[in-house]
């Protein structure tokens, strides 16, 4: 799909992957090592296969069967369990085959945050096309009330003092600002952003976050100096590892 400023509603993931424009993902992973960014390969971990089932169940469970099938309890070290399970592959098509155990662990989750669910009116899986600083731009939002963004997140530690850390680590606060801004570009109002963190382990307990307007402005200053990282590295053909060359010293002040 070419690159076109606006908001696309019912935007499959393909579609959206192939418009031509820097991603939040983009930003965070080149400011740290362009070297990465650039020879980064792409592959369907069981991890991002156990976020994606998350996310459907919990935005657009009526899609669920569109984009997965349930794999049939088979013993696959037999000849008989071998061949059942072949037949079963060629009904599958262009879904993702999971087991059954992922998609009730991802139900049990989606039970317990239940009351945050999108309202019908609300937006989901929203796609935007802006651009920044002169350069084309793309998010996909996971809902948006009208008023506010809101990312569900699964992580290790939903505690105040966990998802600070996890923040920190994964510049959350620069994929906040970026879609804030993303937002008000394409004249869609935005007053906040808001993280539905969610721990990964029984009992799934979870905690809502936010970040003040100092943290979402921090979070642009990232973002532009990002850019300017990608936008040299691009215009010179040249991605150096950790932005960096030669040798670097460490001296004691370094040591801990």
């Amino acid at each position: 799909m070419d690159f076109k400023v606006g908001i696309y509603e019912d935007l499959d993931y393909p579609t959206y992957d192939s418009i031509p424009a820097w991603r939040s993902h983009d930003l965070t992973s080149i400011a740290k090592c362009p070297f990465t960014w650039k020879h980064r390969v792409f592959n369907n971990s069981p991890a991002l296969l156990e976020g994606r089932v998350q996310h459907t169940v919990f935005l657009e469970h009526h899609k669920f069967h569109e984009e997965f099938a349930i794999e049939p309890i088979v013993d696959r070290r037999t000849k008989a369990g071998k061949e059942e399970y072949a037949d079963w592959l060629t009904t599958v098509g262009d879904r993702a085959p999971i087991k059954q155990d992922m998609y009730d662990v991802c139900m049990e989750r989606r039970e317990i945050v239940a009351e945050h669910i999108p309202k019908p009116e609300h937006s989901v899986e929203l796609t935007l096309c802006w651009i920044w600083n002169g350069q084309p731009c793309k998010g996909k939002l996971d809902w948006h009330t009208g008023t506010d963004i809101w990312d569900l997140k699964t992580c290790r530690d939903a505690s105040p003092r966990g998802f600070k850390s996890a923040i920190n680590t994964f510049k959350y606060y620069q994929q906040a600002a970026y879609y804030v801004a993303g937002c008000r570009a394409v004249g869609l109002r935005t007053d906040k952003f808001y993280f539905l963190a969610q721990e990964k382990m029984h009992p799934y307990p979870y905690a809502i976050y936010t970040l003040t307007d100092e943290a979402i402005a921090y979070g642009d200053a990232k973002n532009e100096q990002a850019m300017a990282v990608g936008m040299a590295c691009r215009e010179r053909d040249e991605y150096p590892p950790y932005n960096q060359s030669g040798i670097r010293e460490f001296d004691i002040a370094d040591l801990y």
